[in-house]
């Protein structure tokens, strides 16, 4: 008789009484069941047959139902012990969605607890309220105001009373016919255990892929570049499950239903016409309460990027053809606070990027309800960040500067060691870390909320996060003035140690910026009409073009000396890199500058620093090839610096210029 007093599953397995099986398959296994609760039966001296273990610890789990693991990923192993898996699998569901006669409709259980609330005592960002006259040249605003941002790495941008876009989201065709797909989020699992469950299923994907046993150079290439620790291999383990389609009218309904529901009192009828709105504070305490101390699964709906249709949603600013009777839209379609424009503006190196296809030279729509989330994350290559937020309830932000991302990186590997097998995730590394967490590790958080018709920037390497207070809906861009090119550089040699494909070719914005502001050099040499203001600024020995320019010039010839003085050398075709951006074929490095191959693989190139991984033919095989010798670039270089001879001499040969100064 077993004692009522044990809790379920710890009753000694010695206490099974075995009965003989006709199955003599049953038979055996019910007596080696025996034999290992008595000690008896081992693999191998001194170990315990594991699988056995877990049949007998599930047999005596009675408690345990399909409903407390559903949560767990396809392949996680449910026979592993209780105690490696977090209490919130067992966690009552706080939303029901979906009914027999409407799949869209919901039920929350779940409700606020103000008294548990976990509100951060944090700083406020700044905020700034420009002038007509100072809203009107963007990239000129957000250069005066960068000394009082930098310190907190995000800022507030309030426009003029006069600033009244026409927004597309507002027509009645886009607002009750286009639909998106939305993606679940689990608020109660983005502490720890999204992360956890994400990370498992990358070690076992990265454990059933053997590795490629031979002495075959090529073939340990191509190993190496498939291994399933590289971000390009298993970009899909961090994407959230997709929920269901919605209309902007129907999710909006949706979102209230759902803020009306949690925000009321238990056990009372719904009024939503009676319903106080929750102040901004009460949302964020319990938002974070949620996180730090779940006591329901809490699930909610988000619709972001890829999600929603880039036909429909890419943007909701107006273009030169969406509304073409409006007297106000010309002044709008032209604006650089147009999201449409911000990125190639005069003053942005990404209008240098020839690859139209490329998703981060466009806005991307993010509609959200009562808890949707951003993880902690930098922008893709440390670029700056540019909110607007058309209508809806505010978005809280949370910014950590720049200065302190390399201690935030140690603070998420020293919580989480699994990372170390990921490196990889630190860029995004998928969980949402409390400001208090980090603050009593020393790091700085400031806090930011956005409310409608008001813009956001984040500065670039700076980690942020986010989520939104209720419906809403708003649009963001990256883009990149020349103060970026520091942030730049950094970024492409991180992502090429970590293996991780790169969006845009730092080189390439270099070196087409290097380029246009020699000519804007050599007409200043004549006295000829340029824009002159732009390139003063960042040219001479102190420019940071230049600095930027002769950082990569010294980088580039390190490697060329030290690791391809003995290949062939060619000149790269012009249009080696045209149509589609080259990469280096095991990490990914951009090969806008210089690449190595070989003649027994066409079309297959590396950077120089693997170049011994092209082929496995002789080191003598190979072949450089650069788009400029060593010279030249050390020429384009005192170009920058104002050296005349120099700007002449490039204007002439490179440029197709004459010298000929105007009379």
């Amino acid at each position: 008789m077993h004692d009522h007093r044990v809790p379920p599953g710890f009753v000694s397995l010695t206490s099974f009484s075995l009965e003989k099986a006709e199955n003599g398959e049953d038979s055996m296994l019910h007596e080696k069941e025996a034999q290992k609760s008595s000690g008896q039966i081992n693999s191998t001296p001194g170990t315990v047959n594991v699988d056995l273990l877990k049949v007998s610890a599930r047999r005596n789990r009675s408690w345990i139902v399909e409903d407390h693991t559903e949560h767990l990923e396809k392949g996680y192993d449910t026979g592993d012990d209780v105690e490696n898996l977090s209490s919130r699998a067992f966690l009552p569901k706080g939303v029901i969605r979906g009914c027999p006669s409407c799949a869209n409709c919901q039920k929350v259980v779940a409700r606020w607890r103000a008294e548990d609330s976990c509100m951060p005592l944090l700083e406020e960002a700044p905020v700034f309220h420009p002038t007509e006259e100072e809203f009107e040249d963007t990239l000129n605003y957000v250069a005066s105001i960068l000394p009082r941002v930098e310190h907190y790495g995000i800022c507030r941008i309030v426009p003029p009373t006069s600033w009244e876009p026409p927004s597309l989201i507002e027509e009645k065709a886009t607002w009750e016919t286009s639909k998106f797909v939305t993606q679940i989020q689990h608020i109660d699992e983005l502490g720890d255990l999204f992360l956890k469950k994400r990370l498992h299923r990358a070690h076992l994907e990265m454990r059933s892929k053997s590795r490629i046993s031979s002495s075959s150079v090529q073939e340990l290439c191509d190993d190496y570049r498939n291994e399933p620790d590289g971000v390009d291999c298993l970009s899909d383990i961090f994407e959230f499950e997709s929920g269901p389609e919605f209309t902007l009218k129907t999710f909006n309904n949706y979102a209230d239903d759902f803020k009306s529901q949690y925000f009321s009192k238990r056990d009372t009828a719904i009024d939503s016409s009676a319903l106080t709105e929750p102040s901004i504070q009460s949302i964020e305490g319990e938002y974070w309460r949620v996180i730090e101390k779940p006591t329901d699964k809490l699930e909610v709906l988000r619709g972001a990027g890829a999600n929603i249709d880039a036909r429909v949603h890419r943007s909701e600013f107006p273009v030169k053809l969406s509304r073409p009777n409006t007297p106000k839209t010309p002044l709008y379609v032209k604006s650089g606070w147009n999201l449409n424009n911000t990125s190639m503006l005069q003053g942005s190196l990404l209008r240098y990027d020839s690859c139209s296809t490329s998703s981060i030279l466009y806005p991307q729509v993010t509609v959200g309800m009562c808890f949707s989330s951003n993880f902690w994350r930098i922008e893709e290559h440390h670029l700056y960040s540019l909110c607007y937020m058309h209508l809806g309830a505010p978005k809280m932000w949370y910014v950590i500067p720049q200065q302190y991302c390399f201690k935030f990186e140690e603070i998420v590997n020293k919580r989480y060691p699994e990372l170390s097998e990921h490196p990889w995730l630190l860029l995004n590394i998928a969980t949402q870390i409390s400001p208090s967490t980090l603050i009593s590790e020393g790091i700085p958080v400031y806090r930011c909320v956005q409310y409608p018709k008001e813009f956001v920037i984040v500065l670039p390497g700076s980690y942020h996060s986010e989520f939104d207070c209720g419906f809403n809906c708003s649009e963001t861009v990256n883009f990149a003035p020349f103060d970026w090119l520091p942030y730049g550089q950094l970024a492409i040699e991180q992502y090429s140690e970590l293996r991780r494909k790169t969006s845009i070719s730092y080189d390439k914005l270099l070196l087409r910026a290097v380029g246009e502001a020699i000519e804007a050099l050599w007409k200043r040499s004549f006295k000829e009409p340029s824009n002159n203001l732009q390139w003063k600024s960042v040219c001479g020995k102190d420019g940071i073009l230049t600095k930027a320019l002769k950082a990569r010039v010294k980088s580039e010839g390190m490697r060329q000396k030290y690791l391809c003085n003995t290949f062939q050398t060619r000149v790269m075709e012009k249009d080696f890199d045209a149509n589609a951006k080259r990469e280096c074929v095991i990490c990914y490095y951009d090969l806008h500058l210089s690449a190595v191959g070989c003649e027994c693989s066409p079309g297959r190139y590396t950077c120089l620093r693997h170049a011994k991984l092209v082929c496995s033919c002789a080191w003598s095989s190979r072949f450089l090839l650069y788009r400029y010798e060593m010279s030249e670039l050390n020429t384009m270089v005192e170009a920058l610096e104002g050296k005349l001879t120099a700007i002449h001499r490039w204007g002439k040969e490179k440029l197709g210029l004459t010298l000929h100064p105007q009379t």
